[in-house]
Order: structure tokens, then C-alpha cells, then sequence
């Protein structure tokens, strides 16, 4: 019984670029998002992510809309502000959240695909080659 009460009230998960990855696919993207400022998001990003600034005054009210009953997956530029983000998580009541160890730094650094404004290929044609779209 005090087992189920742990199991119940899960941590949020730091994952390395591989399992990150895999949490990605599985979900199709889902609930993927980038929780820098608009000015880094616009200027790449994980295909599939949607932009929610976590210093931004709107933050708390907008993460509260997400489904709590399905994963979120979470990353920053490097993992720093991360770590505020998954503490409001928690409070909330999310229980699977899972955020990208050391950002979109590592998975660049793994050599993994981002949207860039003015990259050549669309955001749409990188969700294909993932096969998420």
C-alpha cells in the first residue's frame, strides 16, 4: 500500500538526448514544450514543440491548461531554468513530466535535428522525417 502511494505521486524525470527522444516519439509530440523566451524559441527549436516562456507573467495559467494525464516533456537552452519550471509542475499535479538533461545544447550536441528560422527545411518536413506528423 505504501508502495502504491509512491508509484502514485511521481518525480519529474531528467532524461538524457536518447530517452528524451524516445518519450518524444511515443507521444507524438504531444505535450512538447520549449520553455525559453519567444526571441530563442523563434530562433530554433525541437520540431513539435510549442513555446511557453517560463519567466513569463502568463506561465503558471497557461501550463495549468495542459492535460495532466498525459506526459510533458520540457527543456530549456541548457537544463537551469528547468528546474523552477518542474517545481510549479509538481505543484500543480502533473506526475509525468520529463525534462531534456543540459537542453537544446545536448541535442545539438547528439548531433539531433532543430527548426531554424532560416534553416532549409520547413518544421513541417522535419515532423515527417521524425515520423510525427
Amino acid at each position: 500500500m505504501l508502495f502504491n502511494f509512491f508509484r502514485s505521486s511521481a518525480i519529474p524525470q531528467t532524461l538524457g538526448v536518447k530517452e528524451f527522444e524516445k518519450q518524444l516519439i511515443a507521444t507524438k509530440c504531444e505535450q512538447l514544450i520549449d520553455i525559453r523566451t519567444p526571441q530563442e524559441f523563434e530562433g530554433s527549436h525541437i520540431p513539435g514543440a510549442k513555446n511557453i516562456n517560463v519567466n513569463g507573467c502568463d506561465f503558471r495559467n497557461t501550463i495549468e491548461r495542459l492535460d495532466k494525464t498525459k506526459p510533458v516533456l520540457i527543456y530549456c537552452l541548457s537544463g537551469g531554468r528547468c528546474k523552477s519550471a518542474l517545481a510549479l509542475f509538481k505543484e500543480i499535479g502533473f506526475k509525468n513530466v520529463h525534462e531534456l538533461s543540459g537542453g537544446i545544447k545536448a541535442w545539438l550536441s547528439a548531433g539531433k535535428r532543430i527548426w531554424e528560422i532560416n534553416g532549409k527545411t520547413s518544421e513541417e518536413e522535419l515532423l515527417k522525417i521524425l515520423n510525427l506528423k
